[in-house]
């Protein structure tokens, strides 16, 4: 992406490095890892729920303490939602991407916004809805291990080509990030 002189439209007037596929591959292992530890610290919170309520295991917990656990459980999804979003739509970056010393902008250069963010994890619930069909295909194809193991393994497959596109493109864009309209930059 070149840049435009001190009149010209709404692009930055600096260049933009595009993230290599390898930094990007970097940052969402860290995001993984911080998706993990959100997870861990809600199932942590109702296992100690439970735990308390049933006085240390010395009686049988509450229905008010199970239905608390799985409430937490059921924050996981919602809590990975927020954390994508609230990182890109504030800084532009999650954690992952902060430590790698990336960023992500619209693919003129100009700052993600919330609707930016907005459009960027709906590009990566993408992902989810392709795994969710191969499950889903697989389950109403159990009687046959094949065609069910086909069907599944066709939508994963599909998911990381996805993801994969990135090591192809001249831009370095993902599936997600061509939905959403967005590019990863390095920051320098």
């Amino acid at each position: 992406m070149g840049s435009r002189g001190a009149g010209g439209g709404s692009r930055p007037a600096f260049r933009l490095h595009y993230a290599s596929f390898e930094s990007r591959v970097a940052a969402g292992a860290l995001d993984v890892l911080v998706l993990f530890i959100i997870a861990s610290l809600l199932v942590t919170a109702g296992s100690l729920i439970v735990l308390i309520s049933s006085d240390f295991e010395r009686v049988e917990p509450s229905s008010t303490a199970l239905s608390a656990f799985w409430v937490c459980v059921a924050l996981i999804p919602v809590a990975f939602l927020l954390y994508f979003f609230i990182g890109l739509a504030w800084k532009g970056q999650t954690v992952g991407a902060a430590v790698m010393q990336l960023m992500v902008v619209r693919s003129d250069g100009r700052p993600l916004g919330v609707l930016g963010a907005m459009a960027r994890v709906i590009g990566l619930l993408a992902y989810v809805l392709l795994a969710g069909i191969g499950i889903v295909g697989a389950y109403a194809l159990r009687e046959s291990t094949v065609a069910a193991g086909a069907v599944l393994g066709g939508a994963l497959v599909l998911a990381a080509l996805g993801i994969l596109w990135a090591a192809f493109d001249r831009h370095r864009r993902t599936l997600h990030d061509r939905l959403a309209g967005t590019i990863v930059v390095r920051l320098v």
